[in-house]
């Protein structure tokens, strides 16, 4: 009783931890929306001391954008997810551009107006890149989970840590202007004389420093992913995808300087950051869906706004002369306000597909399902392909469809996709008024139920997928069916070689040395040979007797009276009243036909007597050019809502189906139930026995 309290305090101590962090990330967030907003303002007051070639708004939008891209996933995954490195990373990432940009601006407008602090927000841009490029390293290391790919990747992430220390002391103190050449006519204020040379060896600490953390860093997600298991492995092919993309317009642009370079930068921040949400929001990696994906679809929106102004403000400059400033900022504005609100739903829809799968598009979505399932041409693809098509199609957490078996054994789990779910909606897959199973779908995330638009086209893919299980069910029932005839057949020769050794074998044994007795002793002793032939008879008849019994044991119960006088015989002996509806004689049946048909009978009538509750039972037989029908019904209770096959139902419907007809088990107009089989007389390809007689009304 005494360790109660400290129980208590043990478990809640990383609760508390968990609040203190994600209101630290919070008030981080808050902090870094006001310096986004101050460098805004800067931006717009210093635009002709910072890149005189491009347009105030452009330049004023285009570097808050960029910190947003990193800085508003960041901020939610460490609120949400403070525990796990990856949303500290990608929030340090938006503040170290924040702190560039904001030190860039503030140093250039300090500098113009003799304000204080100019010269500190000069020292600060120039290291302030160290907070951008080695936080992005660290996010390769680490992402998706917050830890390294394995133990022996530590040292890579000491030596990023090195190195990103380095080139923070070397940037912080190397004497002279900064490198960006914002600040030409100002010297570092902290320069250190003597680190003087390191100017001349930019370009060679550039590798150690940069260049190698990059590529290990680079290296551990390609090990990860080699690694790593499916869902892993869609997360990262989305970064790796955009990590290339954004490498690639970097590595093209090297030669060119301008307002191309920047944007080619800019491009390539956003490119990375965006596929870092995707590999985020599209896989639910820390069930943050809705939220990134309005960031991801603002963030996209500007974007596109940003290029498509500056892309017509060039053009028009290329072919408007005078006024070509104010011309072709109206017309571009112009154009862009009329384009804005196509652009949004367009990459609104962009971003729901992303998210959302084609949940608004159900027309795709279900003909994507049936030509994926169509596709598979083995039974026990059928199903997880389809679990697969669904859970990509609509971005569900999890899929898992589980097909009963088609007697009263247990459940048959076929089909598995994605993390198993804790509150999943449970779908009943119905085919002709059967349940052959369910559908268990997890939603996107825990704080996203699912809608009314999403029900609707599970219940529709829940029907699709009906009919695939019903076939897999009536596949396997089959495949279980020849397997059991297999067996029993083997069973069967087991015991006719024992019996035709232990009985006929014997017998005829005894008879043989019976009479080779007799014929010694039929002349010296004529009594003793008469009654060693007296045994020796006795012995074969006894033989015959097994014979005739192994004979009948083989026999069917219609052999000898045919399909019309075995039914009659079972209904008279049926307890309950029968109306019953047969021809007056048959034609020529298959074996196996008839077989089928008795059976089914037999089986329906069982039923009745012990599940149905009936006074009465109704059997009709009817046959045409093409197939035999047996109808059997009742006026009892009917069938439970959905119907579980038992072992009786499964019984018919598998004689039927393996000589290519069809059962259905139905409820009555009135009351009941109906048992309704449909019997091929002939079909190519299935081995139906031998013919019987016919056989007639007698």
């Amino acid at each position: 009783m005494t360790q109660l309290p400290d129980v208590e305090v043990t478990a809640a101590r990383p609760q508390n931890n968990t609040a203190r962090l994600s209101r630290l990330a919070a008030g981080v967030s808050v902090i870094l929306a006001a310096c986004v907003s101050l460098t805004f303002v800067l931006v717009l007051l210093t635009r002709s001391a910072q890149r005189p070639e491009w347009h105030p708004w452009v330049l004023a939008l285009s570097d808050p954008l960029m910190i947003a891209a990193f800085a508003a996933p960041g901020a939610v995954v460490a609120v949400r997810r403070s525990h796990n490195p990856v949303g500290w990373l990608l929030l340090a990432t938006g503040c170290g551009m924040a702190v560039d940009n904001l030190a860039r601006a503030y140093g250039l407008y300090a500098l113009q107006h003799h304000l204080p602090g100019a010269l500190l927000a000069v020292w600060m841009s120039t290291w302030a890149f160290v907070l951008v490029s080695y936080p992005i390293f660290f996010l390769l290391l680490l992402f998706p989970n917050g830890r390294q790919p394995s133990t022996t990747w530590r040292a890579a992430a000491w030596y990023t840590g090195m190195c990103a220390a380095i080139a923070f002391l070397v940037a912080a103190f190397m004497p002279g202007p900064p490198s960006d050449g914002y600040f030409p006519s100002s010297d570092n204020p902290l320069g250190v004389s003597a680190l003087s040379f390191m100017r001349d060896l930019t370009g060679l600490v550039t590798i150690p420093l940069t260049l190698i953390p990059f590529l290990l860093s680079a290296a551990s997600l390609i090990y990860r992913f080699r690694t790593s298991r499916r869902p892993v492995r869609e997360q990262l092919k989305w970064v790796a995808l955009s990590l290339w993309a954004a490498v690639a317009l970097i590595g093209a642009t090297l030669t060119v300087h301008g307002p191309l370079a920047s944007i080619a930068t800019g491009m390539a921040t956003v490119i990375f950051s965006t596929g870092v949400m995707i590999a985020i929001v599209r896989h639910h990696l820390f069930d943050i869906d809705r939220l990134l994906s309005r960031s991801l679809l603002y963030t996209a929106l500007t974007a596109s706004a940003i290029g498509l102004y500056a892309g017509i403000v060039s053009l028009l400059g290329l072919f408007i002369q005078g006024s070509v400033h104010g011309t072709a900022s109206l017309l571009a504005t112009g154009l862009v306000a009329v384009a804005l609100q196509p652009l949004h739903r367009s990459l609104q829809r962009l971003i729901s597909r992303l998210i959302y799968g084609l949940r608004d598009d159900p027309y795709t979505a279900l003909a994507t399902l049936g030509r994926q399932m169509e596709e598979s041409t083995a039974p026990e693809q059928i199903l997880p392909m389809a679990a697969v098509t669904l859970g990509e199609a609509l971005r569900l957490s999890y899929v898992a469809i589980h097909l009963h078996s088609d007697t009263d054994g247990p459940t048959l789990s076929t089909a598995r996709w994605g993390a198993e779910a804790r509150d999943p909606l449970r779908l009943p897959l119905i085919h002709q008024g059967v349940e052959v199973g369910s559908l268990v779908v997890g939603a996107r995330s825990p704080e996203e139920p699912f809608t009314a638009a999403d029900l609707r086209l599970l219940r529709d893919a829940a029907r699709h997928i009906a009919q695939a299980a019903a076939g897999v069910q009536l596949t396997l029932a089959l495949l279980r069916s020849r397997q059991q005839l297999i067996a029993t057949r083997a069973q069967e020769r087991r015991r006719l070689g024992r019996q035709l050794h232990d009985g006929v074998n014997s017998a005829l044994s005894e008879v043989v040395w019976g009479l080779q007795a007799a014929r010694k002793w039929h002349r010296t002793d004529p009594e003793r040979a008469d009654a060693l032939l007296d045994a020796g008879i006795t012995r074969a008849r006894q033989g015959i007797e097994t014979v005739r019994g192994m004979s009948r044991g083989l026999r069917s119960p219609l052999d000898g009276i045919g399909l019309l006088e075995a039914i009659r015989i079972q209904i008279e002996r049926f307890p309950l009243p029968v109306t019953a509806d047969l021809p007056d004689e048959l034609p020529e049946l298959p074996a196996a036909v008839e077989e089928a048909a008795y059976w089914i009978v037999v089986e329906a009538m069982t039923n009745v007597l012990r599940h149905a509750q009936a006074s009465r039972c109704e059997l009709r037989l009817s046959i045409d050019e093409d197939a035999l029908t047996v109808e059997v019904a009742d006026d009892g209770r009917g069938l439970p809502t959905p119907l579980r096959l038992g072992v009786g139902v499964g019984s018919m419907r598998e004689r039927a189906a393996e000589i290519g007809g069809t059962f259905q088990i139905r409820h009555r107009p009135d009351n009941g139930t109906e048992v309704v089989a449909y019997l091929p007389l002939t079909l190519p390809g299935i081995d139906t026995g031998g013919r019987r007689t016919p056989r007639s009304r007698p």
